[in-house]
């Protein structure tokens, strides 16, 4: 831990830790993320002549999936069409206060929030009445500091219905109204809620399944046997071979038919096809192993595919014992065969990654529990000598008898023996091959059932990833506040920002905003003595942190505030914008002394196949924390230790115009008004 002060008067408290595996240091290179798009659901579209019913789905979808804004629209609609429930006009709430300070609440939102609640006052009385109750005394009364008399009554009635209301109703109101209620209000909210959201944060397996989300579905394995390996030379030594066999013949009967010509015409003949039986055998198996080990030759100056570069990396990652320069030959071998199968199609890369990682610990446990030699591959060996010897032992025996010519013809004959023991050979190479082959996919199918099986079983959802991330910012707030030994009362106001950490996986379901595999998290927590940030690498896939930076400045020293966007706004051809293309953007909180205080980036093209890329719609999600935090610390740097006074004055101001507004009075249903008449 470093304490200090730079020349601008800053202090600051720097910490820095590493957990588990991560690691302090600094990564140069090119950045390579992997994207996948989960487009077999349809939770975010919507088409034209959609029932209410359906869009009512979508709409809830994107408020859990944390795309408030996108939910609004959705039910605002809805409720202007006169399709009104006490459910929609609850979410339709809470999705206008989502994401949004208090200071953005204005006229506007105040009337449409007003609207929804006259809306629900109309519908029969119910669970879902009761929690839009709830939220709007909070909303009346989430500034207790500023009001007097009996709004601090009313705001503890809304305490004891919030505490009645169902597990899921108040996990909603708490997420969708942090940045609306005061340090005091919500610190009685969450006084049974740490502990709560720290062992929640972990729940539904979220360790063993999170990771699920940023794999692609796996592509199903296709059969593959390499082909035998061919020589241009057998035929031409079998032909040669065989006219020399011949002549051998030939050359002993033209001494004469005697039974010593005979006896040597046969022995030739019954040791020829003696010895090529053995040749078949041992050429059957050194072919199968030849085949087995061939290496198709590199093109020259060949650039590596995506293919290639997803093997050398799950290869580089799976190599825990030192053995990458042994896996040269099986990732070579690897590369051509699924280059052969797949093509060079941007997406096959990542829906064959869980084919790799098999054969990645398949070859680490070849390596080392290496397969025991079949017998009849260990014959094979011996018959090879035995065929030598055989060959050998006819012709002494032909030079014996005294044919010397046909001895020596008949040694040329060997070629033939060979030559014809290769070519009757391949077959039975090609069955060992095509064995061999079964098995290896018969083991890659059993691994692609089980993957598939339980991507498709255990993959969480879109919302339940969201939850994980809310519920991560909620511990890091928390947690923040605990080090910092402050209090929610302490706070005049907070803000949390996300962005993808670098090197980080997405995954995105079609239609709804992009997850990723880890973000850099920066918590600011504004006090009425200055400002606290901390800085943590969040891994989404298993909930460990790591990497804690910590700072504080006090608000005379904060210059200025601001967000740098990468756009194209393009046109169409009769003059009106069209959909904007955004590349990424950057927050900095900037001190006087030059220091980015806080520094966030969001990079939307990181890859060509980034499924971020194909829905520019989604920017306004694409930065968590983004517009709110811009809107407070823009005040921070224009007011000084001033803004605090001056949010003080806007709290007021909004604590009023919701306190003098009266509560929607509940009109009598239809069995109320029978009974009166």
């Amino acid at each position: 831990m470093n304490t200090g002060t730079d020349p601008s008067g800053l202090s600051f408290i720097n910490h820095m830790s590493a957990a588990d595996q991560a690691e302090v240091g600094q990564q140069i290179g090119a950045q390579i993320n992997d994207s996948v798009l989960h487009g077999t659901t349809n939770i975010y579209t919507t088409a034209s002549g959609d029932s209410p019913e359906r869009l009512h789905e979508v709409a809830r979808a994107h408020l859990d999936g944390g795309n408030p804004r996108r939910a609004e629209e959705i039910l605002r609609d809805l409720l202007e069409n006169g399709h009104h429930t006490g459910e929609r006009c609850h979410l339709y709430v809470l999705a206008v206060v989502s994401e949004r300070s208090f200071s953005e609440i204005d006229a506007e939102p105040t009337t449409r929030i007003g609207n929804a609640m006259r809306m629900a006052a109309d519908r029969p009385r119910d669970g879902w009445r009761d929690a839009l109750d709830v939220v709007d005394k909070l909303l009346r009364y989430a500034h207790t500091g500023s009001t007097r008399g009996a709004a601090v009554g009313e705001l503890a009635a809304a305490m004891t219905r919030f505490s009645k209301l169902a597990s899921d109703r108040r996990d909603e109101i708490d997420r969708h109204l942090a940045l609306i209620l005061s340090g005091t209000v919500h610190e009685q909210l969450n006084s049974e809620r740490a502990q709560e959201v720290a062992r929640t944060r972990m729940d539904n397996r979220r360790a063993a399944r999170a990771w699920m989300f940023f794999e692609a579905d796996p592509l199903a394995p296709i059969p593959w046997s390499p082909p035998p390996r061919l020589t241009i030379v057998d035929w031409p030594a079998a032909i040669l071979g065989s006219v020399a066999l011949v002549m051998a013949v030939v050359s002993i009967l033209r001494t004469g038919i005697t039974a010593a010509t005979v006896g040597a015409v046969v022995l030739i003949v019954i040791g020829a096809g003696m010895v090529l039986r053995c040749v078949v055998v041992w050429q059957t198996h050194t072919q199968h192993t030849r085949s087995a080990r061939s290496r198709p030759p590199l093109a020259p100056n060949q650039q590596p595919t995506p293919l290639d570069a997803m093997i050398d990396r799950c290869f580089r990652r799976g190599d825990s014992s030192g053995l990458w320069d042994l896996t040269a030959a099986y990732r070579h071998d690897l590369k051509h065969r699924l280059g052969e199968q797949y093509g060079d199609d941007d997406t096959i890369p990542s829906r064959l990654k869980w084919l790799i990682d098999w054969h990645a610990t398949r070859f680490g446990r070849l390596h080392y529990y290496l397969l025991p030699q079949t017998p009849v591959a260990a014959r094979a060996e011996n018959l090879r000598d035995i065929g030598v010897l055989a060959w050998v032992s006819v012709l002494v025996m032909v030079t014996i008898s005294g044919h010397i010519t046909a001895a020596a013809l008949a040694a040329v004959g060997w070629t033939a023996i060979f030559g014809v023991g290769r070519i009757a050979s391949r077959p039975r190479a090609r069955e060992l091959l095509d064995q061999d082959a079964q098995i290896l996919f018969s083991e890659e199918q059993a691994m692609f059932r089980r993957r598939s099986g339980a991507l498709l079983a255990e993959r969480p959802t879109d919302q339940q990833m969201a939850r994980w991330l809310a519920l991560d910012k909620t511990y890091l707030k928390d947690e923040a506040l605990r080090r910092a030994n402050l209090q929610e009362s302490d706070l005049v106001t907070y803000v949390v920002l996300t962005a993808r950490a670098p090197f980080a996986r997405g995954g995105r379901v079609e239609g709804g905003p992009p997850r990723y595999e880890a973000y850099m998290v920066t918590v600011l927590l504004l006090t009425r003595f200055g400002m606290r940030t901390t800085r943590t690498y969040l891994n989404l896939a298993t909930g460990n942190l790591h990497n804690e930076q910590r700072r504080m400045c006090t608000y005379d020293a904060v210059a200025s505030a601001s967000v740098t966007e990468r756009l194209v706004r393009g046109f169409r051809s009769d003059g009106h914008p069209q959909s904007d293309l955004l590349d990424g953007r950057v927050f900095q909180l900037t001190l006087l002394n030059g220091t980015h205080i806080a520094e966030v980036e969001e990079y939307l093209r990181t890859s060509p196949n980034d499924p971020a890329r194909t829905s520019p719609s989604l920017s306004s999600a694409q930065i968590s924390g983004f517009d709110t935090a811009l809107h407070i610390l823009e005040a921070v740097a224009t007011e000084g230790r001033d803004w605090i006074t001056r949010d003080h004055e806007r709290k007021q101001r909004w604590a009023r115009n919701w306190c003098t507004n009266p509560p929607p009075r509940p009109r009598a249903d239809h069995t109320a008004r029978a009974k009166v008449r």
